[in-house]
């Protein structure tokens, strides 16, 4: 009988050794899992968006640097998808269905964050960077937060902060299913923050790119 016991007793053993390393490797597998990017290039096509003083377009900068974040975020292992990776857009030129594609876009493309890119501009003196998200939304002001902590880095202009969605409506933001947030680079209409911003794209980029990156994986 002690033998049986014994002997039942090392099976259920070794049953156990192969099953925990099993269990550790499928929660493993579940935490590595990397999310679904959508970069979103503010405006394109038939909207030139603000322009500078020198005639440059905010489209074509946000779209330099969306597409340099892409880039960085791919080399950290992030599946990344796009509205737009050129100047060509596929939608009609009312603003509205233009918003409204975007948002439908991340849903199509099942993203789990929607990062969308924009200058700002002012017939005023302003150099500043600021992040527009839901304050009711955990992850985004978590993300923007650490995007923040990474463009202060740069010190290229001044950090404007987060602003709320719910006091300032922005439709990507209000009208995405994605969890999503609106970067603004950075003041087209200022010298210093246009100099930076076309010199030193790559730069801002991968500020970007870092604070997405380590948000995510705190």
């Amino acid at each position: 009988m002690k033998k049986l016991l014994m002997s039942f007793l090392l099976i259920f053993c070794i049953g156990c050794t192969f099953t925990f390393p099993n269990e550790t490797n499928i929660n493993v597998f579940a935490k590595s899992k990397k999310e679904t990017i959508m970069i979103d290039a503010g405006h394109g096509g038939y909207d030139v968006g603000a322009e500078s003083n020198y005639g440059d377009y905010e489209k074509d900068i946000n779209l330099d640097i969306a597409l340099l974040v892409g880039k960085q975020l791919k080399s950290y292992g992030y599946k990344v998808v796009y509205t737009r990776t050129s100047d060509s857009v596929s939608w009609s030129d009312d603003n509205t269905e233009d918003l409204q594609m975007r948002c439908d876009l991340a849903n199509k493309k099942n993203a789990d964050l929607f990062v969308s890119i924009h200058l700002n501009s002012s017939e005023y003196e302003a150099n500043e960077y600021e992040i527009y998200c839901d304050f009711n939304n955990k992850n985004t002001v978590k993300l923007s937060n650490s995007i923040l902590k990474q463009l202060d880095q740069l010190y290229y202009s001044t950090n404007r902060g987060l602003l709320d969605t719910n006091e300032t409506p922005l439709y990507v933001v209000a009208n995405n299913e994605v969890d999503a947030i609106l970067i603004e680079a950075g003041f087209i209409s200022d010298d210093s923050d246009l100099y930076y911003l076309k010199n030193y794209t790559n730069n801002v980029a991968t500020a970007i790119a870092k604070g997405i990156k380590k948000s995510l994986n705190e």
